[in-house]
């Protein structure tokens, strides 16, 4: 006998987010637990992190159909989880790609099916039921926050109770896909007609996502972070005003990149960028020193690397000079008035810093190479890219992306290394495991770098 949803619970829907680019297969095959699309050999872009995905592969499930939470494909009940953040904050995935697909809960009542009192995805195990009658016991306050994160954890955890349906759930069935903006709404459309279906109600609700708490009307689909195509994007746009404008300023204070680089080295007030970052404070509890300070410590570190011996002159300028550079996004201190002056914590640091160093590239120096100018530009742009694979779940793809030869490659690693070792000393021994396999992993994607030529 069918128990059915308690009446006031009826009303509610739950939601599965995931990457745009995988709506074209899930209008063919439905949407498919991560098992069943391993099993049919089917690509997907995921979204979520590998060692959360290692404990859902398996966590047994003790009641309904059984086996594993990987068997299932998952919902949540909240509208706003704390893992969409976490895979923002993480540039794990631009969040204006992420779409949301929402079905009525009532669909329990005729799929196999089972939910949590709690997210799955930690080394506590949530407690699992397969009757309707059950969900009194959630945390609906929780699950009915808007916060960006609950306190205690236990609460946030709660907040992310799961509605897992075995295997496959047939499109028919989604109610509504709530996405970032007309664009995305259009591309959906799209993608439902090229799949010969009729598509659901089509919105955007900002309660899905996370934007600027001074978010306007103008500014109100910008994301709290870029992700790895708007990253692109933006070092693309970068480039292409640099590169025109190379050489041809008058009143350059430096020849070249040597002599700026000589004379950051005996002075970081060389620049007014690294100027501001003398005695910048920061609230970042990862940084035990001002960002002036750091800056000094990213360079002690690189030039002490045996990696670092071994790269041309010409790169070992281009890497020193990014080291130099690298934080300056987290400038001016004026940025930082309301908050006594102390530097708070910027996942978009890197990409802030672009203007600056066109600024400086264009307007500092009298001769430089395009090479130069492209690869200084992305090395400050994707510093923090090679920590992140490691320690935060960014994709290797990103690396596989950006870095264009060899050569690039190891200027990325290098300064990627010497970014982690001057907060965490052990931060090699910990992960040359994780550094050797990404490193290889990259070269087997590379270029022989001829899109530069000989150029230096």
């Amino acid at each position: 006998m069918t128990v059915s949803v308690p009446k006031k619970y009826t009303y509610r829907c739950i939601y599965h987010f995931t990457h745009l680019d995988n709506l074209p297969q899930i209008l063919t095959t439905g949407l498919l637990s991560h098992n069943e699309l391993s099993r049919l050999g089917k690509k997907h872009t995921s979204v979520a992190y590998n060692e959360i995905q290692g404990r859902r592969a398996a966590l047994t499930v003790p009641c309904g159909p059984g086996g594993v939470v990987h068997n299932y494909v998952p919902f949540y009940f909240c509208m706003r989880s704390s893992m969409l953040l976490a895979v923002v904050n993480n540039k794990i995935a631009d969040q204006m790609s992420i779409i949301y697909l929402c079905c009525p809960l009532t669909i329990i009542e005729e799929c196999p099916s089972v939910f949590t009192d709690a997210a799955a995805n930690t080394s506590v195990a949530p407690s699992f039921y397969d009757n309707p009658e059950d969900l009194e016991g959630l945390n609906w306050q929780a699950i009915d926050s808007l916060k960006w994160r609950l306190d205690p954890e236990e609460t946030n955890r709660q907040r992310m109770a799961e509605l897992l349906i075995h295997k496959t759930v047939d499109v028919t069935r989604l109610s509504q896909i709530v996405v970032w903006n007309k664009s995305v709404r259009d591309n959906v459309e799209q993608m439902y007609k090229e799949a010969g279906l009729s598509a659901p109600s089509i919105g955007y609700e900002p309660k899905h996502y996370f934007l600027p708490f001074y978010a306007s009307e103008e500014s109100r689909r910008l994301s709290i972070v870029m992700g790895p195509y708007a990253i692109a994007q933006k070092l693309e746009e970068t480039l292409g005003q640099v590169i025109p404008e190379i050489g041809k300023t008058k009143s350059a204070r430096y020849g070249s990149l040597k002599s700026l680089l000589e004379a950051l080295r005996g002075d970081m007030c060389a620049l007014p960028e690294t100027a501001e970052l003398v005695s910048l404070e920061s609230d970042n509890e990862m940084h035990s020193e001002d960002v002036g300070t750091h800056t000094l410590k990213v360079v002690e570190k690189l030039r002490s690397q045996a990696e670092y011996e071994k790269l041309s002159p010409t790169d070992k300028i281009l890497v020193e000079l990014a080291a130099f550079l690298h934080d300056i996004g987290k400038g001016p201190k004026s940025r930082w008035a309301k908050n006594g002056g102390r530097q708070q914590v910027d996942p978009d640091h890197p990409v802030k810093a672009l203007p600056m160093v066109r600024r400086i590239l264009t307007e500092e120096v009298a001769s430089l190479k395009k090479r130069s100018a492209k690869v200084i530009c992305k090395l400050v742009c994707y510093h923090d890219l090679v920590g992140d694979i490691i320690g935060k779940g960014r994709r290797p793809q990103e690396l596989i992306d950006v870095a264009k030869d060899p050569r690039e490659l190891e200027m990325l690693i290098v300064l990627g290394k010497a970014d982690m070792l001057s907060v965490e000393p052990m931060w090699l021994l910990l992960n040359k495991s994780g550094l050797d396999s990404l490193r290889e992993q990259v070269a087997t994607n590379l270029g022989d770098g001829s899109e530069y030529g000989a150029e230096e």
